[in-house]
Protein backbone atom coordinates (compact mmCIF):
# COMPACT_ATOMS: atom_id res chain seq x y z
CA UNK A 1 0.00 0.00 0.00
CA UNK A 2 1.57 3.53 -1.05
CA UNK A 3 1.55 6.46 1.47
CA UNK A 4 -1.18 9.06 0.77
CA UNK A 5 1.73 11.54 -0.41
CA UNK A 6 4.73 10.10 -2.47
CA UNK A 7 8.01 10.57 -0.92
CA UNK A 8 11.24 11.98 -2.21
CA UNK A 9 14.56 9.75 -2.94
CA UNK A 10 16.42 8.67 -0.12
CA UNK A 11 18.77 11.66 1.64
CA UNK A 12 16.35 14.32 -0.55
CA UNK A 13 14.52 16.36 2.81
CA UNK A 14 10.93 16.01 2.14
CA UNK A 15 8.72 19.14 2.39
CA UNK A 16 9.14 18.64 6.09
CA UNK A 17 12.73 18.23 6.68
CA UNK A 18 12.97 14.72 7.07
CA UNK A 19 15.02 12.37 4.47
CA UNK A 20 12.62 9.59 2.69
CA UNK A 21 13.35 6.08 2.83
CA UNK A 22 15.15 3.77 0.09
CA UNK A 23 13.18 3.40 -2.96
CA UNK A 24 10.13 5.77 -2.44
CA UNK A 25 9.12 8.00 -5.32
CA UNK A 26 9.99 11.76 -5.43
CA UNK A 27 7.12 14.31 -4.64
CA UNK A 28 8.19 16.91 -6.76
CA UNK A 29 8.99 16.92 -11.18
CA UNK A 30 11.99 18.54 -12.21
CA UNK A 31 14.50 20.77 -9.71
CA UNK A 32 13.66 24.34 -11.19
CA UNK A 33 9.75 23.77 -13.00
CA UNK A 34 9.78 27.27 -13.32
CA UNK A 35 13.21 27.91 -15.24
CA UNK A 36 12.68 29.31 -18.50
CA UNK A 37 13.68 27.41 -21.57
CA UNK A 38 16.59 28.10 -23.73
CA UNK A 39 15.63 30.23 -26.67
CA UNK A 40 16.63 27.94 -29.60
CA UNK A 41 15.33 30.06 -32.45
CA UNK A 42 15.22 34.16 -32.64
CA UNK A 43 12.11 35.62 -31.38
CA UNK A 44 9.82 37.21 -33.92
CA UNK A 45 10.42 41.09 -32.82
CA UNK A 46 14.24 40.70 -33.13
CA UNK A 47 13.72 38.70 -36.67
CA UNK A 48 11.06 41.41 -37.62
CA UNK A 49 14.12 44.54 -36.52
CA UNK A 50 16.29 42.43 -38.61
CA UNK A 51 14.07 42.54 -41.87
CA UNK A 52 13.24 45.95 -41.20
CA UNK A 53 17.12 46.84 -41.10
CA UNK A 54 17.94 44.98 -44.53
CA UNK A 55 14.84 46.47 -46.08
CA UNK A 56 15.81 50.13 -44.88
CA UNK A 57 19.34 49.59 -46.22
CA UNK A 58 18.47 48.11 -49.52
CA UNK A 59 16.02 51.07 -50.04
CA UNK A 60 17.95 53.60 -48.80
CA UNK A 61 20.55 52.60 -51.21
CA UNK A 62 18.70 51.87 -54.39
CA UNK A 63 16.81 55.50 -53.64
CA UNK A 64 20.58 57.43 -53.61
CA UNK A 65 21.60 55.83 -56.64
CA UNK A 66 17.77 56.67 -58.60
CA UNK A 67 18.56 60.64 -56.96
CA UNK A 68 22.26 60.83 -58.17
CA UNK A 69 21.67 59.76 -61.59
CA UNK A 70 18.51 62.03 -62.10
CA UNK A 71 20.13 65.34 -59.70
CA UNK A 72 23.22 65.01 -59.58
CA UNK A 73 26.00 63.91 -56.76
CA UNK A 74 24.85 67.13 -54.29
CA UNK A 75 21.42 65.80 -53.95
CA UNK A 76 22.48 61.85 -53.79
CA UNK A 77 24.47 63.09 -50.70
CA UNK A 78 21.95 65.02 -49.08
CA UNK A 79 19.69 62.06 -49.85
CA UNK A 80 21.74 59.35 -48.40
CA UNK A 81 22.63 61.81 -45.40
CA UNK A 82 18.94 60.38 -43.78
CA UNK A 83 20.12 56.88 -44.39
CA UNK A 84 23.98 57.35 -42.82
CA UNK A 85 23.30 55.21 -39.44
CA UNK A 86 21.50 52.91 -41.93
CA UNK A 87 24.31 51.58 -42.10
CA UNK A 88 26.17 50.46 -38.98
CA UNK A 89 22.73 49.16 -38.38
CA UNK A 90 23.22 46.66 -41.21
CA UNK A 91 26.14 45.70 -40.16
CA UNK A 92 25.22 45.04 -36.35
CA UNK A 93 21.52 43.26 -37.73
CA UNK A 94 23.99 40.49 -38.51
CA UNK A 95 24.91 39.67 -35.02
CA UNK A 96 21.71 39.35 -33.82
CA UNK A 97 21.50 35.48 -33.89
CA UNK A 98 25.12 35.47 -31.71
CA UNK A 99 25.60 38.69 -30.17
CA UNK A 100 24.70 39.93 -26.69
CA UNK A 101 22.44 42.76 -24.85
CA UNK A 102 25.34 45.53 -26.12
CA UNK A 103 24.52 44.93 -30.13
CA UNK A 104 20.81 45.45 -28.74
CA UNK A 105 21.27 48.71 -26.94
CA UNK A 106 23.77 49.62 -29.79
CA UNK A 107 20.91 49.06 -32.28
CA UNK A 108 18.75 50.93 -30.38
CA UNK A 109 20.85 54.38 -29.74
CA UNK A 110 21.63 54.19 -33.56
CA UNK A 111 18.07 53.78 -34.59
CA UNK A 112 17.07 56.63 -31.92
CA UNK A 113 19.57 59.12 -33.64
CA UNK A 114 18.65 57.55 -36.65
CA UNK A 115 14.82 59.27 -36.14
CA UNK A 116 16.19 62.77 -35.47
CA UNK A 117 18.23 62.35 -38.65
CA UNK A 118 14.57 61.10 -40.19
CA UNK A 119 13.00 64.13 -38.43
CA UNK A 120 15.84 66.85 -39.41
CA UNK A 121 15.32 65.24 -43.47
CA UNK A 122 11.38 65.93 -43.27
CA UNK A 123 12.04 69.70 -41.83
CA UNK A 124 14.45 70.23 -44.99
CA UNK A 125 11.69 68.87 -46.78
CA UNK A 126 13.65 65.36 -47.84
CA UNK A 127 11.62 62.97 -48.97
CA UNK A 128 13.26 60.11 -48.00
CA UNK A 129 12.91 61.34 -44.45
CA UNK A 130 9.80 59.20 -43.97
CA UNK A 131 11.18 55.86 -44.74
CA UNK A 132 14.21 56.61 -42.99
CA UNK A 133 12.10 57.88 -39.63
CA UNK A 134 9.55 55.49 -40.15
CA UNK A 135 12.22 52.24 -39.77
CA UNK A 136 13.77 53.70 -37.44
CA UNK A 137 10.84 53.97 -35.51
CA UNK A 138 9.98 50.51 -36.30
CA UNK A 139 13.33 49.27 -34.95
CA UNK A 140 13.33 51.43 -31.45
CA UNK A 141 9.88 49.83 -30.54
CA UNK A 142 10.55 45.88 -32.09
CA UNK A 143 14.48 46.33 -30.29
CA UNK A 144 12.50 47.09 -26.83
CA UNK A 145 10.31 44.60 -26.43
CA UNK A 146 10.70 41.96 -23.70
CA UNK A 147 11.35 38.68 -25.92
CA UNK A 148 14.27 40.60 -27.78
CA UNK A 149 15.64 41.96 -24.37
CA UNK A 150 15.52 38.07 -23.36
CA UNK A 151 17.13 36.72 -26.34
CA UNK A 152 19.63 39.06 -26.08
CA UNK A 153 20.28 38.66 -22.73
CA UNK A 154 20.15 34.43 -22.77
CA UNK A 155 23.01 32.19 -21.88
CA UNK A 156 25.05 31.46 -25.14
CA UNK A 157 28.54 28.52 -25.25
CA UNK A 158 31.76 30.68 -24.58
CA UNK A 159 30.28 34.29 -23.15
CA UNK A 160 30.68 35.34 -20.07
CA UNK A 161 28.07 34.82 -17.21
CA UNK A 162 26.36 37.86 -16.78
CA UNK A 163 25.07 38.76 -12.94
CA UNK A 164 21.58 39.54 -11.97
CA UNK A 165 23.13 43.44 -12.24
CA UNK A 166 24.14 43.76 -15.64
Amino acid sequence: MQPPHPQPPFGQPTPYGQPTPYGQPAPYGPPYPYAPAPFLTMPSPVRAAQVVIWVMAGIGLLLTIVVAAVSGAEASGRFFSTFLLTIPLFILAFRYPTAGNGVRVASIVLASVQIVFGLGSLANRVPGGVIALAGAITVVVLLSQGGASLWFRRPRPGAVPQGPYV
